[in-house]
């Protein structure tokens, strides 16, 4: 799920649809490069904005540091940034150390029961607040919802034993539950990405490989409430200063810059930064989504490995495309791809034949982004005064056992 996020926790609010897009002009399609010197000085522009992209992904909207790194003016890299960035849409978003916060990921692939089935969006945005889900998506044709949540380490076994108890009472007919270690939001290839066009400049049958990423899970690091408040606000939108932030929050300005530098950046609670090149920003000055024309084809991948090398070779297959937008993993494996409408032949090739030794062990999702929506990290959740997260697994299921019985009662 694309990070672009609101403020107050949910991605463009709460019951707005997120639709991943991007302008009219962004035709996504093959573009050849020329020779001649006006080609040669367009590949120039083109070189010296994907290192400004590789840089905003480790930095952030840091640009006297951009500048010094990359020996260029900073006037002359703000106005790159500004227009190349910026200015068409691309939303930079601070990918959070989950990991770090103690927090793992688990996804469900869950299909609602047929009473509750009209209710599956309105419960899954109430969970956000009650038990950590952080994104859904419905998958097609099927109908199922892709679920994904971030939970506490501690609270793992609670919440897996939880959505089975609601298996149980009838909420879904069907549920699977997969659990990761880590999971990262891949740093964008803007090697292949022209910004003067809008185009991806891809070759599927290229020879260029790519390692994945040397990644280990990170360690628990000390945070507390205003830690949270300031990533959740970072996860939103990377762009805005300090001091609108803590404006925003209501929040002294010196203070969350303390937070700011000593727990949020020393503690690494932030690893890296997203430009979301899918296209779908937050405009938080005016609080509102900005959605564009529907470009990309959503694909996941669920496997269930067989050992460390196969989950490996999962990996490197995946990485060889600039399309995977995020990726998890642990003894199973989870890729979130988006294709360009133009490339869909040749992704779906690739895809059929470099995971076609799966043997039913895992297999691919399309998604339908019409009814997806996203959130910030579950905030709300964290206990301020005894610094812990919170998970109550047994006033939940009241609570839902009371729920389903008035959509029975309801539907009656």
């Amino acid at each position: 799920m694309p990070d672009s996020m609101n403020g107050k926790g949910a991605f463009f609010g709460k019951h707005i649809n997120i639709n991943l897009v991007l302008s009219e002009h962004q035709g996504l399609s093959v573009m050849p490069r020329g020779t001649d010197e006006g080609e040669k000085g367009k590949n120039d522009v083109a070189a010296r904005t994907a290192q400004l992209v590789q840089l905003l992904t480790e930095l952030g909207p840091d640009i006297p540091e951009i500048s010094r790194r990359l020996g260029q003016f900073k006037e002359s890299v703000r106005y790159r940034y500004k227009q190349k960035i910026l200015g068409e849409g691309f939303a930079i978003q601070a990918a959070v150390n989950h990991e770090g916060l103690g927090l793992k990921r688990v996804v469900l692939l869950a299909k609602f029961s047929a009473p509750y089935e009209a209710y599956g969006e309105t419960i899954l945005t109430a969970m956000n607040e009650l038990c950590y889900v952080v994104s859904f998506e419905r998958t097609l044709p099927e109908g199922e919802f892709l679920v994904n949540a971030s939970v506490p380490s501690e609270f793992l076994h609670d919440f897996t034993s939880f959505i089975s108890a609601l298996h149980d009472r009838g909420l879904f007919s069907r549920v699977e539950v997969y659990s990761f270690d880590s999971m990262r939001n891949v740093p964008m290839r803007a090697e292949f990405f022209d910004f003067d066009e809008g185009i991806w400049d891809f070759d599927f049958s290229s020879s260029t490989k790519f390692e994945p990423a040397a990644y280990v899970a990170s360690k628990k690091a000390r945070f507390d409430y205003v830690d949270l408040l300031l990533l959740k606000e970072l996860q939103v939108d990377a762009t805005r200063s300090l001091t609108e932030i803590a404006a925003g929050l209501k929040l002294n300005y010196k203070m969350l810059a303390w937070h700011f530098s000593e727990h949020v950046l020393r503690r690494g609670l932030i690893k890296g930064y997203t430009v979301n090149w899918m296209g779908t920003r937050y405009e938080s000055k005016i609080e509102k989504a900005l959605h564009r024309r529907h470009r990309y084809v959503r694909v996941d991948l669920l496997a269930r490995c067989r050992d460390e090398p196969e989950r490996m070779g999962l990996m490197s297959k995946s990485n060889m495309l600039p399309f995977l937008w995020a990726e998890a993993y642990g003894s199973d494996y989870y890729a979130q791809f988006a294709f360009p409408v133009d490339f869909v032949n040749e992704a779906m090739q690739y895809l059929r034949q470099a995971f076609h030794d799966l043997d039913g062990r895992g297999g691919f999702r399309f998604l339908d982004q019409t009814d997806a929506l996203a959130f910030t990290i579950s905030y709300k959740l964290f206990d301020a005064e005894e610094k812990r997260w919170t998970f109550d697994s047994s006033k939940l299921l009241a609570n839902f056992d009371g729920l389903l019985q008035k959509i029975k009662e309801g539907s009656g």
